[in-house]
């Protein structure tokens, strides 16, 4: 598995993506690659970011010793669906 880190000013970024949470493999690449922050936009429903989101966030980054910025949809959609939002960031200890 291979993640994507770029620099931003000086900073290691690492990218992933939504369902890219649920394999700890990518992000301990991305961190054995010099990222320091860990960065996942994601569109969780509401009953699986109930059950889910914060614990696998702060997992993520407890894990790999680095800051995590999770940017996540939240709403209800024309479609009926709902997600569950609840965007955060997350220390290196899983402190959000």
């Amino acid at each position: 598995t291979e993640g994507v880190v770029t620099d931003v000013n000086g900073v290691k970024l690492g990218f992933a993506v939504c369902y890219d949470l649920r394999f700890p493999q990518l992000f301990r690449a991305e961190a054995l690659a010099g990222a320091q922050v860990l960065s996942v936009p994601a569109a969780f429903t509401r009953q699986t970011g109930e059950a889910h989101w914060h614990v696998l966030l702060r997992a993520r980054a407890i894990e790999n010793g680095a800051y995590l910025i999770a940017a996540a949809q939240g709403g209800l959609h024309e479609d009926g669906r709902e997600t569950y939002g609840h965007s955060l960031i997350v220390d290196p200890w899983g402190r959000i």
